[in-house]
């Protein structure tokens, strides 16, 4: 299956507790053979917050740790959309995204 999951934040976990689930299930589907997307918002709150607070290496330690976890982060000025959709078979959209994403998703 090709999975396109929109979080919040893979990356950060600051005041973002379904962070941990989040790279479990995306592991676990791709451990799986799935084919997983994974974007999430250019300007996230939490990974700015988590960078002003303590700076880039929590981002690098994400990425040490999850080496097979990889989001692409995107504006929705600049995201086709239509092209992240092509041939997917779920979709998931976080509950604090953008509503023009949800909007835009939804059509």
């Amino acid at each position: 299956m090709k999975i396109v999951l929109f979080p919040h934040s893979l990356v950060s976990d600051w005041n973002h507790g379904n962070a941990h689930f989040l790279r479990g299930v995306a592991a676990e589907l791709s451990a799986r053979g799935h084919e997983v997307a994974i974007y999430e918002p250019a300007d996230s709150w939490s990974r700015q917050n988590l960078v002003q607070e303590y700076g880039e290496q929590p981002v690098a330690d994400f990425h040490a740790r999850y080496p097979e976890l990889r989001s692409i982060q995107y504006t929705l000025e600049s995201l086709d959309l239509a092209q992240v959709l092509t041939e997917a078979n779920l979709v998931l959209v976080h509950e604090w995204s953008d509503h023009e994403l949800v909007r835009r998703v939804g059509q």
